[in-house]
């Protein structure tokens, strides 16, 4: 059953059209990604969707309760600790349990018909609701998203991050028929990442997914939407399978561009020739014939952007040497017995939980940040630092647009200024935007263009993807394959790091771990690490049952031997009781004590058997 359906809508911003005949459709329980490059109008969809703006034209109609997470996060109400904050999103279950409880008072002072069957129906309501399981899933929620250990903290209190993925979390408990996330994975961690994946795949409801993780989206949608030339195209499968249907759709709409166009261009030829000779009858059914057909345009290439990224000189074979290095911040220390060599050509993913202290460790190597310890910098090494946070853009009096931070960060003329920014697609009277008024995308895309241009020999990247679109993701990445120097790079971008790393260094509060291989290596190695320590458990479990079992054993087998020795005293004793009395004559008082006697004797006896019998089985 269809839950949301478009039918040529028409999408207006400021007067001009953005979108246009726009015609999608999206099943129940359908997981779908929607993507397409910076400024193609993805959010603006979506607003049209969740009714937050009209559409010019066109039809739209969503037979489905919506949650929306958007990129920035609203002033959600704080107040309370975590766990009641998100508690709090399903105050239907609160008010149910309530009413239950009343109903239960009202019960325990009168047996009322009609009581019981109020309480009976909302028992099983509530019941079906999940409200038994409420804080469990609660608490599985929390922790799934990196929040269990702020639970108990006031909401107010936490990071710009940590309120997004609190926000995220409360959609998660409401479990709306529509999920709509725009770009749901910036401010998780990779175990969170690799959660809410899980977690989305076993939704029950609907789910729409914009996101430039590639990875995310292969394990995550089973459709593609693909906001490209003013509209929407839809495609079967994940990501992967995205492509490479999109490859062969490339591939074939050229040949028949090709084919198509030859053609025209023989029938003008033709007509050309012998419009006034002897054939000009035919070549009149020629003109005919070329109005009835149309030009195809070939396939634009997608990859506009050529990033230039060589280092400028060779440095020595030891580029990075830390030792024993640690950060602190007040009495609170932040990075601990840390120690990292690193060899030229080696291409290092630093990974780690969110709040670890990747930046931090980035920013002591270029000496932003003082710790304590050894950071032997190599010969003729030269870093060149990627911040997040893009600082250093527009740092110096006099700096208003993009000419002038690459005037100010080079030795370049104009000319060679606007064919360097060019390669990173600032073109035009693109170069000229104030820095104020530039996107997160086009920060992100200007701060490459400086990194590269410092020609560094050893780059440190803090979450380089952050912001780009795909076709910018994949324009770094064939210039991160190609260069030819050293690198550390923080990212949680899966697909990113398996094309450009070759080691990964797990950071921990205990130190730093260095693995070979790339993000698939990697994940392989902790999942087997994984399931040894799963198998070592339960051999430690097993063991510990074995010995459990032994110790049991012996006591009962103790307890037999015992219980067999009292058996054959009790025998013992009344055969000789039994030999007295038959021996016995005239004396009746002391024979109805003996008989008493052997009739207690016999009653302990068979207890003592029955106990026996018992523990043998």
């Amino acid at each position: 059953m269809s839950i949301l359906v478009c039918k040529n809508l028409e999408v207006e911003v400021a007067g001009n059209t953005l979108l246009n005949d726009v015609n999608l459709r999206l099943e129940k329980g359908e997981k779908a990604g929607l993507i397409g490059p910076n400024g193609a109008g993805k959010t603006t969809l979506i607003k049209v969707i969740t009714g937050e703006l009209p559409p010019a034209g066109g039809f739209m109609a969503c037979q489905a309760e919506i949650g929306y997470l958007p990129q920035t996060t609203q002033d959600y109400d704080h107040r309370g600790t975590v766990f009641e904050c998100l508690l709090k999103e399903r105050n239907d279950i609160l008010e149910m349990r309530q009413r239950l409880r009343d109903l239960e008072q009202k019960m325990s002072q009168t047996a009322d018909n009609k009581v019981l069957d109020q309480y009976s129906f909302l028992t099983e309501q509530y019941e079906n609701s999940g409200g038994y399981a409420l804080e469990a899933k609660t608490r599985r929620i929390l922790a799934g998203l990196g929040l269990a250990g702020e639970q108990e903290e006031e909401a107010g209190n936490l990071s710009g991050g940590q309120k997004t993925r609190l926000a995220l979390g409360k959609l998660l408990l409401r479990e709306p028929e529509l999920l709509i996330l725009d770009e749901p994975t910036n401010h998780l961690d990779l175990e969170a990442l690799e959660w809410l994946e899980n977690y989305l795949s076993a939704y029950p409801g609907a789910v729409v997914v914009v996101s430039h993780d590639r990875y995310f989206l292969d394990q995550v949608v089973r459709k593609i939407m693909l906001i490209e030339n003013s509209t929407v195209k839809c495609y079967s499968g994940n990501y992967s399978e995205f492509e490479l249907q999109r490859a062969i759709e490339e591939k074939t709409l050229a040949r028949e561009a090709e084919k198509i166009n030859k053609k025209i261009s023989a029938l003008e030829e033709y007509i050309r020739r012998y419009r006034a000779g002897i054939k000009a009858r035919q070549a009149r059914g020629r003109e005919i014939q070329l109005k009835k057909m149309t030009p195809l345009a070939e396939p634009r290439a997608r990859k506009s952007l050529n990033i230039y990224s060589q280092a400028g000189s060779r440095s020595g074979d030891r580029v990075l040497d830390i030792k024993e290095l640690s950060v602190a911040y007040g009495e609170k220390k932040i990075l601990e017995n840390i120690s990292l060599e690193l060899r030229r050509g080696d291409k290092v993913a630093l990974l780690g939980k969110n709040g670890v202290g990747k930046t931090t460790l980035l920013k002591s190597i270029v000496g932003e940040v003082p710790s304590q310890g050894k950071i032997k910098i190599g010969a003729k090494v030269k870093i060149a630092y990627y911040s997040q946070e893009h600082e250093d853009l527009g740092d110096r009096a006099g700096v208003h647009d993009i000419m002038d931070e690459l005037r100010y960060s080079s030795n370049m003329d104009d000319a060679q200024i606007r064919n360097f920014l060019a390669r990173f697609g600032f073109r035009g009277d693109d170069v000229f935007k104030p820095l104020q008024a530039l996107s997160g995308g086009e920060k992100s895309r200007l701060a490459l263009c400086k990194l590269f241009l410092a020609r560094g020999n050893l780059l440190l990247l803090d979450e380089p993807t952050n912001h780009l679109d795909m076709e910018t993701r994949e324009a770094l990445e064939e210039a991160l394959l190609n260069y030819d120097g050293t690198m550390i790079v923080v990212s949680h971008d899966r697909y990113f790091l398996n094309r450009i790393i070759n080691k990964v260094a797990i950071l921990t509060p205990r130190g730093i771990r260095i693995m070979q291989g790339d993000y698939s290596t990697y994940r392989q190695i902790m999942e087997d690490e994984e399931a040894k320590n799963a198998a070592r458990a339960d051999e430690d479990k097993a063991a510990q049952k074995y010995q459990l079992e032994s110790k049991q054993n012996r006591r009962k087998e103790r307890k037999i031997k015992q219980l067999e020795e009292l058996i054959e005293e009790k025998e013992s004793e009344l055969k000789e009781l039994e030999i007295k009395l038959n021996s016995l004559a005239g004396d009746y008082e002391l024979a109805l004590q003996w008989h008493e006697e052997i009739e207690k004797k016999e009653k302990e006896l068979n207890e003592l058997m029955e106990e026996w019998l018992a523990l043998s089985d």
